[in-house]
């Protein structure tokens, strides 16, 4: 079989024989250790896992494991010394604990679980030890992308609990693979399995339907939270009232009471997120400038609340718009040095992940000060953007029991309540309010200080 992993850890696994490959990070010491594990067959029937077998059960009688030492020397073997360089790399800039590789050679699987702290976590007494959502990349995109946008998204997900106070540490799960169909239980069980080993609930993300946690839910595991038949339904909607709150307070912080009303807001991503936040704009009085690579969701938007109100621009036209606030609701990275220049924003707040192209928090820190030098209100995506992880962690605690009307005001806390104090903290210090918030939630990240989490 071409698996096409020719310039990857996958190749490693490929020519070592092996399902599961772990890179740890000791920060403390800046030291990697590899560790690498053959722990299934390739014909496995997946479809029947929590049947059949658990996460705990023989799935191979030809185990094996290899070393650091192994490992380093095929890498080099394959010429990717350099490439796991990078990787390491990426780990130390982003303090993280490290990724774990599952590989599922026969549905050419590949996923990549990424690790930031878990100090939170594992003073939680639950079984899940960390959070963040599954998304999917497309196969012949180069891994290493992949990998950063996952490990940033796993450091902006430990401050995202942290600031939410819910007490997992931050992950994502990124996986490589052909577009999942609902029908296809070989695929939706691996995913169950590799969700129970890596100790952690999740919830679909870009390239995952909600339909699918539905599915995986039903047959393999309750560690997925945010599907279509969820109570609170896809976390979007949480995660839009909570980018709507947020809004709201920025707007009233840069012009005074009732912000909304009458301003230009441009919104990049009519999607999950970005279409129910354009509906709670809209019926707040805003006037939208949007743009969306479906145009059939732009005309919806159009039909229900007319042209004059939703102007429709390019992707490419929609960064140099003139309007009062920019809201990011697509792709992450979009927001680098050479761009502020171009914007004519006065506020940039919306519920893209990693909207800063960084791999650090020093980097994000230099950025965020060059916008409020130009004059934008920025504050970063996680510190605003928690109303979904919110609900998936509602809905993982309380399962059926779990209500809208439960997780709103837990919402509204975080979103607008504790958002206005720390927008108002930050005019008063003359800090950004990124700075602010990180000094605020970086020692509970990464020392697991005790706090009030919030319980019903």
């Amino acid at each position: 079989m071409n698996t096409g992993v020719s310039s990857s850890a996958f190749s490693v696994m490929e020519k070592e024989g092996l399902t599961t490959l772990e890179i740890f990070h000791n920060k403390k010491e800046d030291r990697f250790l590899l560790r690498g594990m053959k722990e299934w067959d390739d014909d496995v029937r997946w479809d029947r896992y929590m049947v059949d077998f658990t996460p705990e059960d023989i799935l191979t009688d030809d185990y094996r494991a290899v070393g650091t030492e192994t490992l380093l020397a095929t890498f080099s073997e394959l010429g990717l010394k350099d490439y796991l360089e990078q990787v390491e790399q990426l780990l130390r800039e982003g303090k993280h604990h490290g990724i774990e590789f599952y590989y599922n050679r026969q549905k050419n699987i590949r996923v990549m679980y990424c690790k930031h702290v878990n100090t939170l976590g594992i003073r939680n007494r639950r079984h899940a030890i960390r959070s963040g959502g599954i998304r999917r990349h497309e196969l012949d995109e180069p891994e290493l992308d992949a990998l950063v946008d996952g490990l940033n998204l796993a450091r902006a997900m430990a401050y995202k609990n942290a600031t939410a106070n819910i007490p997992y540490g931050g992950c994502k799960t990124v996986v490589q693979c052909e577009p999942v169909k609902r029908d296809d239980f070989e695929m939706m069980g691996f995913l169950g399995y590799v969700i129970h080993r890596i100790r952690t609930f999740t919830g679909p993300d870009m390239g995952f339907e909600a339909g699918m946690a539905d599915t995986i839910r039903e047959k393999f595991t309750k560690a997925i939270t945010g599907g279509t038949k969820s109570p609170t339904g896809p976390t979007g909607g949480p995660t839009a009232y909570g980018e709507y709150l947020a809004t709201r307070e920025a707007c009233n912080s840069t012009y005074g009471s009732n912000g909304i009303s009458n301003r230009k807001i441009a919104i990049q991503g009519l999607g999950e997120v970005g279409y129910p936040l354009a509906k709670y704009l809209l019926d707040d009085g805003a006037q939208l400038i949007v743009t969306d690579v479906d145009l059939s969701r732009v005309r919806t938007l159009q039909q229900q609340y007319g042209s004059d109100s939703v102007k429709y621009v390019t992707p490419d036209e929609i960064y140099t718009v003139d309007a009062n606030v920019f809201a990011p609701c697509a792709m992450g990275g979009i927001i680098t040095e050479e761009m502020i220049p171009r914007f004519k924003f006065r506020i940039i707040i919306g519920s893209a992940n990693n909207q800063l192209r960084a791999t650090s928090k020093e980097a994000e820190l230099k950025l965020a000060k060059k916008l409020a030098d130009a004059g934008i209100l920025f504050v970063i995506d996680w510190a605003h953007n928690t109303g979904g992880v919110i609900a998936g962690w509602a809905e993982w605690l309380l399962q059926e029991r779990v209500s809208l009307d439960k997780i709103k005001p837990k919402v509204e806390l975080v979103c607008r309540d504790n958002f206005r104090k720390l927008l108002e903290e930050a005019r008063e210090t003359g800090k950004t309010p990124t700075e602010l918030i990180y000094e605020k939630v970086e020692d509970m990240v990464y020392s697991g200080a005790e706090f009030s989490e919030l319980i019903w």
